[in-house]
């Protein structure tokens, strides 16, 4: 019997494509992954200051997700206008029954089933070459069903269900019950699904007369064979509240003296620690630094007096190789997982279109959303018993609904949530999470969190991709500079606190570092500035210093400075540049299952935020299928498509992701994965 995945989703969920609108003499162009407005202005040949010219803003940078306008010429223009009207005439009827739709460029799919009032789910069962093909201009598309298409798609692998009836199934007035409300100000059909947990389409099927739009003081039937609203669901559901077990217990340490030459890289190493960990336990070395014949704690025992506390449950001794999650998979138990993510639907208005050319945050949601659908498929496809619920966690940086949900909703079966997305509100949700049992994974922030045995941190912090690249580079015996701008002060004093030993000069001392190199050791030069004139100054100072000496150019994230367009590439590759990465940047992502199918759904290449919303929630989904469950699986170590994945415990008992890529611009002009 196949195993069916089911998704519970308590708002309307869609998908999206990057919408690219065209004016006169002008396009409005999404910025990519590592894209600068020098390479912008190559590949479209044109010039930077026309660039500057139409965005003055982006004269203090760009960043993916951001939104430029682009000069095209009249030729373009010209298309774009005769494209406009083509749309307008696109729609024909085959037969009084069944409607087809001719694709235009730069649909989608969610664009065409809004516009005709059917799911993505059911243009895809509609069109079987759809999935297999993707939605290409110029196909032609059934968009209303056949006559012999059946009330429910049984074979279908992945059921997307809302709360009150399935999404496939065409609701049976004669069955279910219904109250009239009357339409507020505002009141879109998204609020109102959300509002009734019901889906748009329920509501469209009860009021036929809605193909004339939604209107102010309009009386309006909705379904009321779904769960209960919020409100009512607060006076009949008893508050579960986080449940703890008061323990007290006696901590013994692990101390050693410090003998000379012993450093606290040295000390880590040898003990299994990070160099943050050493002084997160021994708080006076930011204070004194290490001294000869000091006391410092190595590791701490935990003698327990009664209950041993939650964070027990974590076996984080990371494995010495990496290893294929889904080689190990047990399908013998039922799983439950959570996503909370922040669609904000009820502030999104009708025109979700031009919403999603300028609402960066809104476009980021939805590519994590649609790369973990991707994984969540995967997992329906390996035949895993596991139900997801989606919620809505409606959330800005200071205010979410997520205690709401977390106190009003059902988790009782629930073994990881993934989400939400900033840190405040994920300290917020670890705080109102109803059982101790439940692991909560925060997918996006890289901000320090409260210290919680329920929290896992995917994203690695800024001092671990430092940490990784300066380990790197003492393990190769370089001979290790830090160069800062004035600016840089919490680089200064990380480098005071945990690497003391390694030089640290400013950024005025460029002048003379090429009388600073030694022979027969590699000179590694870090630079951690925003200046250009500083990258320029370094590179042409060492460039010609190459065929004497071992010389490698970093920094401690791929800088901008350094795709400037006076430093050629040519020389960065001499130069050995290298930098550490939370993904694998690599080429071969975009060809790979998984990019062909977000392709083929979503007309357009996934982005870093739908890689790594794949990445996470397939990690997650794996490691809770493991024989241990999720808890009992930290340990492990992964790669997904562009993450890696290698968590430790820090003293506080929170699990963090350390795992890092060290990459290097190689000699066939090139990013490998050196580490």
């Amino acid at each position: 019997m196949k195993k069916k995945l089911v998704i519970a989703a308590t708002a309307f969920i869609f998908t999206s494509g990057i919408a690219i609108a065209q004016e006169q003499n002008y396009t409005n162009y999404r910025v990519s992954k590592g894209e600068t407005i020098s390479k912008i202005a190559r590949e479209n040949k044109i010039s930077v200051s026309e660039i500057l010219r139409l965005n003055p803003e982006a004269k203090t940078g760009i960043k993916e997700g951001d939104f430029i306008r682009v000069p095209v010429s009249s030729t373009q223009a010209k298309t774009a206008t005769n494209t406009d009207t083509s749309v307008k005439n696109t729609q024909q009827v085959v037969d009084s029954k069944r409607k087809t739709h001719v694709v235009q460029p730069k649909e989608t799919v969610f664009g065409i089933s809004r516009l005709y009032n059917v799911s993505v789910q059911d243009l895809y069962q509609w069109n079987a070459e759809l999935e297999r093909n993707g939605l290409k201009a110029g196909s032609q598309l059934f968009v209303s069903p056949s006559a012999t298409t059946a009330a429910t798609d049984q074979s279908a692998n992945v059921t997307v269900m809302l709360p009150a009836t399935k999404a496939d199934t065409p609701l049976d007035k004669a069955k279910v019950g219904y109250k009239e409300i009357e339409i507020e100000p505002r009141q879109t059909l998204y609020s109102l699904a959300v509002e009734y947990q019901t889906s748009v389409q329920k509501i469209m099927e009860l009021n036929p007369e809605l193909s004339d739009g939604l209107k102010s003081g309009q009386r309006l039937k909705v379904p009321t064979t779904g769960k209960a609203t919020a409100s009512t669901t607060t006076t009949t559901t008893a508050e579960t509240k986080p449940t703890t077990s008061e323990t007290s217990t006696s901590v013994s340490y692990q101390t050693i003296v410090i003998e000379p030459k012993q450093t606290l890289f040295s000390i880590a190493k040898e003990y299994n620690l990070s160099v943050e960990e050493l002084v997160e336990m021994n708080p006076e070395l930011r204070k004194t630094g290490l001294q000869i014949g000091m006391e410092l704690k190595v590791g701490k025992e935990l003698t327990s007096t009664s209950t041993p506390v939650s964070t027990t449950k974590w076996d984080v001794e990371p494995s010495g190789t990496f290893v294929d999650l889904s080689a190990s998979v047990n399908r013998s138990t039922a799983k439950e997982l959570v996503l909370l993510l922040p669609f904000n639907t009820a502030r999104l208005g009708d025109n979700l279109n031009e919403r999603m050319k300028t609402d960066g945050f809104l476009n980021m949601t939805m590519d994590f959303y649609l790369g973990a659908k991707l994984a969540i498929d995967k997992a329906a496809s390996m035949g895993l018993p596991l139900t997801v619920k989606v919620y809505d966690s409606n959330e800005t940086k200071n205010s979410s609904d997520v205690q709401r949900l977390l106190r009003g909703e059902d988790f009782s079966q629930t073994e990881v949530i993934i989400g939400p997305f900033f840190q405040s509100n994920v300290d917020d949700a670890v705080k109102a999470l109803p059982n101790s049992d439940i692991v909560l994974v925060s997918p996006l922030s890289n901000e320090k969190a409260n210290p919680s045995s329920q929290l896992v941190q995917t994203m690695p912090y800024g001092d671990v991709l430092k940490q990784a690249l300066l380990d790197h580079l003492i393990n190769n015996n370089s001979k290790v500079t830090v160069i800062v701008d004035e600016k840089k002060t919490s680089t200064k004093r990380f480098m005071q606190r945990y690497y003391p030993d390694i030089k640290v000069i400013d950024a005025k001392e460029l002048k003379d570092i090429d009388k600073t190199l030694i022979a027969g050791k590699n000179n590694a030069f870090i630079l951690d500035s925003n200046s250009i004139e500083s990258a320029l100054l370094l590179t042409d100072k060492l460039k010609n210093k190459t065929d004497k000496f071992d010389i490698q150019v970093a920094s401690f994230e791929k800088s901008e400075v350094f795709d400037y367009s006076e430093i050629k590439i040519e020389t960065l590759v001499a130069l050995h540049y290298t930098f550490p990465s939370v993904t694998r940047d690599s080429e071969t992502s975009l060809d790979t299952t998984f990019a062909r199918a977000y392709k083929a759904q979503n007309n357009t290449m996934p982005n870093r935020f739908a890689i790594r919303g794949y990445d996470v929630t397939l990690d997650v989904i794996l490691r809770m299928f493991q024989r241990d469950g999720f808890a009992g699986s930290i340990g492990m170590k992964s790669t997904e498509i562009e993450n890696k994945f290698v968590y430790s415990k820090n003293p506080e008992g929170t699990v963090r992701n350390k795992g890092v890529y060290i990459l290097q611009y190689n000699d066939d002009l090139t990013v490998k994965v050196v580490e």
